[in-house]
């Protein structure tokens, strides 16, 4: 699922972070980071190439926006792992996100940026593919109503 792809986790919860990298560790992934502060993933994301990214939206009361907007702009295919942000102005402002909704656990996390991945492939190799997402981050019909 995750095998040899390299996963950036920002999650300021000290404990979830060390959690969901174990966890992508386990499933495969080199994980970059856990970083627990936007400038410190900003920076390390500038240094390395990643294949995908976990972002918690409230960093310790800064939003991951500027993070995201960088990963999107890469063609990065990420997840938002959040409990306060609503889900539809974050599918306005990315499309292409996925939304796990916490608490959740980090299996059903590490699924979703599996299809995330898969939803990004598919994308580079069907320029027309236009995914619809359910608040959840499990696809619903690729066409639109």
């Amino acid at each position: 699922m995750l095998e040899g792809k390299k996963i950036m986790v920002v999650e300021d919860e000290a404990l979830l972070a060390l959690d969901l990298a174990m966890t992508m560790e386990d499933l495969g992934a080199a994980v970059v980071g856990p970083c627990y502060r936007l400038g410190a993933a900003l920076d390390l994301v500038r240094k390395m190439k990643v294949d995908g990214a976990i972002l918690d939206v409230d960093l310790n009361g800064e939003t991951v926006f500027p993070l995201a907007r960088y990963l999107d702009e890469q063609g990065v295919p990420f997840v938002f792992h959040t409990g306060r942000a609503d889900p539809a102005s974050l599918l306005e402002a990315f499309s292409r996100a996925r939304i796990c909704t916490k608490p959740s656990t980090p299996e059903r996390l590490a699924a979703c940026l599996a299809e995330a991945l898969a939803d990004a492939d598919r994308r580079s190799d069907n320029q027309n593919y236009a995914p619809a997402y359910a608040q959840d981050g499990s696809s619903e019909s690729s066409q639109q109503a």
